[in-house]
């Protein structure tokens, strides 16, 4: 039974994550090296322009975001009590949607019959470029950024910062010598995983980028419109490429992190938590409070939309909107809700299990399933979308394209790596003694399982299937190559909605969808809040290692999920 279920994570694996992968690379390197370096020189050459604006929008987003959710998450960790479970609650906010859902808040916010600029300041502006690219998808990837960045610094020792102020440092200085050394490397990991989900970003670029085209656009593009699949093939393998490098490097600055924040403990355990004061504290929370306050703006913008008619200030109230819905998209959404229940639950049986094996038993081989297992996670969509078309178009003799099966599987696949460690965490918390104990007594693999260590992730589970269900309610990037019109999504519709300037009936869709995904957030954040924290009793038969400090959002352990 322990090798059939390890049998079967393997060749799920090798079909779901590595099959589409070398599919898209001998796709890349179709006609042979001489035909295929033509390829690469030509459009590589023909693509410099949206290389050069993926390259400069990704920056400039990392650093936005990266700086926005460093004052958030200071503010959340060191700042005003008061104000922790409001900026919460924006960081959940902005989680519950897909990027481009924010872009139809912008649109709203400062079109040319924007509430602000025509409304506010009588003025008519083009609300499209980079500008906007930049800021909504600073905005957007913050969040994920806050999450990581939280748990690291609400892990630093507070007698340090207790000590620092001791010997005489101001606030401002204790950040600038302890604070920030600390999360030095968790820092550049945002910036490094912000980059890469920008550049992979084609839905807001879409949406408002106007003529302002980068290298996931031009994939997009070259996709839907051309069907020129070895092109989109070379585009996507820059995009791994770059995936790849920020893999590895984010392994190096997680191990680094991981050693630093170690090094803090030791000090008195009852030391008082250590609040930020001063000019640089009230910097902070002000930029902290702008973020907030922008957020729920911009979600009440896109409620407002969805119960106007139009644009502007004026706008009529109206429920044509959720009409349209009932009568046109409770399919998709009906869809959505199933695929996201199949996938969680596929991801989160093949996560414990893989989870077994790698973590707990690390049976050989575990380096490479677990590099293998995070791919998929790590590829932007378009990569994975295009490999699931290239693989399992019956050029390998299956065919699932056009069915629902697929969708499953892509879903499933790109969360596994989510699920797989959330388990991976649990059980590090399950001291091995146990599992010795119980092979004394005569226990089998599959019992020892069932008996020592389920009772104590059963918790991981539920918060892997609500964020699995989540996560695919929102999932786009891979599906939008994938799904037929009988089984499109209620995310692609709304992409299709929002794309095609129906507002209106794409802030409808949006409601709904935020609606299903801010309750199943809450519901992982109650069931993850009652797991142990740190300096709390551990459960009898689990080690002493804590987990990870509780945001109050939803989200699987920190560290990947901005892959």
């Amino acid at each position: 039974m322990p090798a059939a279920a390890l049998l079967l994570v393997v060749l799920f694996v090798l079909c779901f994550s590595a099959l589409p992968l070398v599919a898209m690379v001998a796709q890349s390197l179709d006609g042979g090296l001489v035909a295929a370096g033509e390829r690469y020189a030509s459009v590589l050459a023909n693509s410099a322009t949206e290389i050069w604006n993926s390259c400069f929008s990704g920056a400039m987003a990392a650093v936005l975001a990266t700086g926005l959710a460093l004052a958030v998450s200071l503010c959340i960790t060191f700042g005003a009590p008061r104000l922790r479970r409001p900026l919460q609650v924006a960081v959940l906010l902005s989680m519950a949607s897909p990027p481009f859902v924010a872009s139809l808040a912008y649109i709203q916010l400062f079109g040319k019959r924007g509430l602000v600029t025509h409304g506010l300041l009588g003025l008519s502006v083009s609300p499209y470029g980079w500008q906007g690219v930049v800021v909504m998808q600073a905005l957007f990837f913050c969040a994920l950024d806050v999450l990581l960045l939280t748990a690291v610094l609400s892990r630093i020792d507070p007698a340090l910062m207790q000590a620092a102020r001791g010997l005489g440092a101001r606030p401002g200085r204790v950040l600038r010598t302890v604070v920030l050394p600390v999360a030095g490397p968790a820092i550049l990991v945002c910036l490094l995983l912000t980059f890469i989900r920008s550049i992979s970003d084609y839905g807001t670029p879409v949406v408002i980028g106007g003529a302002f085209n980068t290298v996931a656009t031009q994939i997009y593009v070259q996709l839907v419109g051309y069907s020129d699949l070895s092109a989109v093939a070379v585009l996507n393998m820059v995009l791994l490429a770059v995936s790849g490098l920020v893999f590895f490097a984010q392994k190096r600055l997680d191990a680094r992190t991981a050693r630093l924040v170690e090094g803090t403990h030791g000090g008195r355990a009852d030391a008082p938590a250590w609040r930020m004061a001063g000019p640089v504290s009230t910097a902070l929370h002000v930029v902290a409070v702008t973020f907030g306050a922008f957020i729920v703006v911009l979600y009440l913008t896109v409620v407002r939309s969805a119960f106007v008619r139009g644009v502007g200030a004026g706008a009529p109230f109206t429920l044509e909107n959720f009409e349209h819905l009932a009568a046109y998209d409770l399919a998709p959404l009906g869809r959505s809700l199933l695929y996201g229940i199949l996938a969680a639950a596929l991801a989160t049986v093949l996560g414990a299990v893989a989870a077994y094996f790698t973590a707990r038993k690390r049976v050989a081989g575990s380096r490479v399933l677990s590099f293998c297992l995070s791919m998929p996670y790590m590829l932007p969509g378009t990569c994975l979308g295009l490999g699931f078309i290239l693989a399992f178009n019956g050029a390998w003799g299956v065919k699932l394209t056009g069915g629902a099966l697929i969708l499953v599987l892509v879903l499933a696949t790109k969360q596994l790596a989510i699920s797989a460690d959330a388990f991976s965490s649990s059980m590090a918390q399950v001291s091995r003694e146990l599992d010795m104990a119980a092979r004394g007594l005569g226990a089998g693999e599959a019992r020892m399982f069932r008996d020592v260590i389920w009772p104590n992730v059963r918790e991981a589970a539920a918060v892997s299937l609500v964020n699995g269900f989540s996560s695919a309610m929102m999932s786009y990037g891979a599906l939008l190559f994938l799904v037929a019109p009988s089984t499109k999504t209620a995310v692609v519709q709304l992409f299709d909605a929002l794309s095609g300037g129906k507002y209106g009936n794409a802030a409808a869709v949006a409601v709904v969808l935020m609606a299903v995904t801010l309750v199943g957030d809450v519901l992982a954040s109650r069931i993850s809040s009652r797991a142990p924290r740190p300096g709390a009793p551990v459960p009898a038969g689990t080690g002493t290692e804590a987990p990870s400090a509780d945001l109050g959002v939803a989200g699987p352990t920190t560290d990947k999920e901005a892959r």
